[in-house]
């Protein structure tokens, strides 16, 4: 995995993250089940990022709401794909 801040093609503030096919594998193999996270303090952002997998968005959701971060605010795109 590669981390790095800078501004993005939009000339944004972006923290980009680039995973191996390692780091998809495990995310493939335990959805729901495996996750990812990068330090806010070691990126220098005042957040951490999770990345996680799941079959679907609604998976992915109940994931979110119920489990990790219950009340969060969450967005799903409207260019779903599954």
């Amino acid at each position: 995995m590669i981390k790095a801040t800078g501004k993005g093609p939009t000339g944004k503030a972006t923290l980009f993250v680039g995973l191996s096919f390692g780091n998809l594998d495990k995310l493939r193999a335990s959805p729901l089940n495996s996750f990812i996270t990068i330090s806010g303090d070691e990126m220098g952002v005042p957040f951490d990022v999770m990345i996680f997998s799941g079959r679907d968005e609604s998976e992915m959701f109940d994931l979110v709401a119920r489990d990790v971060v219950p009340g969060a605010t969450t967005h799903i795109s409207g260019r779903l794909k599954s």
